[in-house]
């Protein structure tokens, strides 16, 4: 098992990635401390987990609350005494354009993708300090690699995730703790798809996807994985792009792609 031992921190694990993620630390070894503020949904991760005779525990936390994320960590030195990796995975974006954008939904994209990555890591570090070998995984997105024009303030809050992993990983290499980056696109969520937003929107997305399909919460949590092991102990401020490699090609082009040539 590649996480035997270990204590992994996620944020946002009541669904979706951070759920895979929790599961898939969980049969690896670790044990999981899963947070949300969707209550109902992060106890049936910690009981899907617990269905396994796995080990999991969940708290209530919101990322953008320094107080709530202090008494979490507060909670995890009492209880486990170490904290050996934090997935920063919490989020959720809101569909406005630039001119849309209001200041609350700037500010609020900011609190939980980008102050949340940083209250979480400032508050969980006395813990990862007592880790032999920590890590530090923060979620962006490629919409914070190339920009979306319908999430705009998303895609500024993801885009700063990616300089803040640069900087946290000089700063806290001297702990042995590396900081990586991952960033997802086209990941299929665990509610219906297609729900809230036109199936053409999804059609589009794939037939820009030369693997021709969404990915899964799974597929990222391997990613994550990856990061969380000594399988990467020697990989420090990467950033790793898990979009079936629709972002490794100039947009608009590959739907019409002599492939003859």
């Amino acid at each position: 098992m590649l996480l035997k031992d270990k204590v992994a921190v996620i944020t946002g694990a009541a669904r979706g990635i951070g759920a895979a993620t929790a599961l898939l630390f969980a049969r690896q070894g670790a044990k999981v401390i899963c947070t949300d503020i969707h209550d109902k949904n992060g106890e049936q991760t910690v009981a899907s987990i617990r269905s396994e005779h796995l080990d999991a525990a969940y708290y209530h936390m919101d990322v953008t609350d320094s107080a709530q994320v202090q008494a979490v960590a507060r909670a995890c030195g009492e209880t486990v005494g170490k904290v050996d990796i934090l997935f920063n995975n919490a989020g959720f974006s809101v569909r406005q354009e630039f001119e849309a954008t209001t200041e609350e939904a700037w500010q609020q994209m900011m609190d939980t993708h980008l102050t949340g990555a940083f209250l979480c890591s400032r508050h969980f570090l006395p813990l990862l300090k007592k880790s032999v070998a920590g890590s530090i995984i923060n979620h962006a997105s490629v919409d914070g690699i190339l920009g979306n024009p319908y999430i705009a303030a998303y895609s500024a809050a993801k885009g700063g995730l990616i300089p803040l992993t640069h900087v946290m990983a000089h700063d806290l290499g001297k702990y042995n703790i590396r900081v990586n980056c991952l960033s997802s696109g086209g990941i299929a969520r665990t509610r219906k798809e297609g729900e809230g937003r036109p199936e053409s929107e999804y059609q589009s997305r794939i037939a820009l996807t030369p693997l021709a399909r969404r990915g899964t919460p799974e597929e990222v949590a391997y990613v994550a994985l990856f990061f969380a092991s000594d399988l990467a102990s020697f990989v420090n401020g990467a950033n790793l792009v898990v979009d079936g490699g629709r972002t490794g090609i100039t947009q608009g082009t590959y739907e019409g792609y002599d492939k003859s040539r």
